[in-house]
């Protein structure tokens, strides 16, 4: 995502014509789809869900039908590329989870299967022709959602009285502007400087904890720090591959088995590892998110909740169902 951006469900009667102007310009114009087939009846009765940026302004759009079926996926062309599409597929799955659904299905167009199968759609029949675009169904099982266990009481890192103030403003006091990086020196300098602002959680999603993004002396020591000033601070890291960080030594890794109580790692689960970015959140609030993890751009901001809590939706999604590793815990000195 170039800018910060918020997936909200949106209103027909509210919403229609901010929704139709995203739909007319990809599909309508963009894909020369006929204007009597792009609008059905159906719009009045479905589910919308529309993207937005940080400006509020419309970029992207998706709708959920009573039937199960979800369509009308549409991302402004300036604006793919990163993570937008996905997040409108999340939420329209995630809505119909919490519908009860056992399962949905679209009509993926041919160039989209493989963006579609990483989000765990197969396919099912035929290529067949709609609006003259050769098409493909797609369905995913949403299964039984995952009840998690509550958390272990935690144990007191620091007396109150030995706790250290805070240098920096809460996040909360922070302006919303979203600062775009490029490079990963930048991306690392936007992760330390949110974790400074912390004052009571750090999600960390990362593929491997990248040392030249997460494993600096700083950012262990902000972390440590942040941990000592409050007995409530809680810092929980999902990765997907832990092979490096165990093989190589990590600060992280060291930390969290000398803080176990307030720092973390966990696995992500194999059926749930197709997400391709990085992201770090603080406070519910904060955040910075490296869209493609084998790319060196990124954006940050210290203030914006909505997508914040996005994105803190997919990380509580995959911690539900995450995994322990014995070699996480195993002392090595």
């Amino acid at each position: 995502m170039t800018t910060g951006v918020a997936v909200r469900r949106a209103d027909w009667n509210v919403d229609r014509d901010v929704l139709r102007r995203v739909r007319e310009r990809v599909f309508i114009e963009e894909q020369n789809v006929p204007r009597e087939l792009e609008w059905d009846a159906a719009d009045a009765d479905a589910i919308h869900l529309l993207a937005e940026d940080h400006r509020g302004e419309a970029i992207g759009t998706a709708r959920l039908l009573s039937s199960g079926q979800i369509g009308r996926m549409a991302v402004l062309a300036e604006r793919r590329g990163f993570g937008i599409g996905r997040a409108l597929l999340d939420a329209a799955i995630d809505i119909a989870r919490k519908e009860g659904r056992y399962s949905v299905f679209l009509h993926a167009q041919t160039h989209a299967l493989e963006f579609y199968r990483k989000a765990g759609f197969e396919p099912r029949g035929e290529t067949f022709e709609e609006a003259g675009i050769p098409h493909v169904e797609m369905e995913m099982t949403l299964g039984i959602p995952f009840d998690p266990q509550p958390d272990a009481p935690k144990e007191v890192i620091k007396a109150e009285s030995e706790r250290l103030p805070y240098e920096h403003p809460a996040l909360a006091d922070c302006d919303d502007e979203v600062r775009m990086l490029e490079g990963k020196p930048a991306i690392a300098a936007a992760v330390l400087d949110l974790c400074e602002h912390a004052r009571r959680e750090v999600l960390i999603f990362a593929q491997d904890l990248d040392p030249d993004l997460f494993d600096s002396t700083a950012l262990s020591e902000a972390l440590s720090l942040f941990a000592r000033r409050n007995e409530q601070a809680n810092v929980r890291i999902l990765v997907n591959d832990i092979t490096r960080m165990v093989r190589d030594g990590h600060r992280l890794l060291e930390l969290s088995r000398r803080l176990p109580s307030s720092i973390t790692i966990r696995v992500v689960h194999p059926d749930m590892r197709d997400r391709s970015e990085n992201f770090v959140l603080a406070d519910r609030t904060g955040l910075v998110v490296q869209p493609q993890y084998d790319t060196e751009r990124g954006f940050a901001n210290r203030h914006d909740a909505p997508l914040t809590r996005q994105f803190g939706d997919v990380f509580t999604r995959l911690h539900d169902r995450s995994l322990t590793d014995p070699n996480l815990r195993k002392l090595t000195l």
